[in-house]
């Protein structure tokens, strides 16, 4: 079993076949385009192109999320220390935590 993995993934990796490749199957006849032009066909053993568009979001998205996150532990701590340090959790009574809570609202933290 171990060999006959090995043979395949040689020849594959011989064959220049990446993981956005399509090898067309050996039974199958090759498939062709709409237009019955085998020569442009994009079907046949072409790479994927999938462009650039969910990388870059994801980059955006993972910036912003971390900001936020740092934001977020930021405040969840100092509110953590007020309701420490005044002794109560209402911010009616602590006034430090009240404005703790003012400020963290105004940065968008849930």
């Amino acid at each position: 079993m171990k060999c006959a993995i090995s043979a395949v993934a040689t020849t594959l990796f011989l064959s220049g076949a990446t993981a956005f490749t399509v090898i067309p199957s050996a039974s199958a006849p090759p498939t062709t385009h709409i237009l019955n032009n085998a020569e442009s066909s994009p079907f046949r053993a072409s790479p994927l192109f999938m462009g650039r568009a969910a990388a870059v979001r994801a980059a955006t998205k993972g910036k912003t999320d971390a900001k936020k996150a740092k934001t977020n532990a930021y405040y969840g701590k100092k509110i953590i220390m007020a309701v420490k340090q005044g002794g109560s959790a209402d911010p009616v009574a602590n006034r430090q935590l009240a404005e703790l809570i003012k400020a963290a609202k105004n940065n968008s933290v849930p």
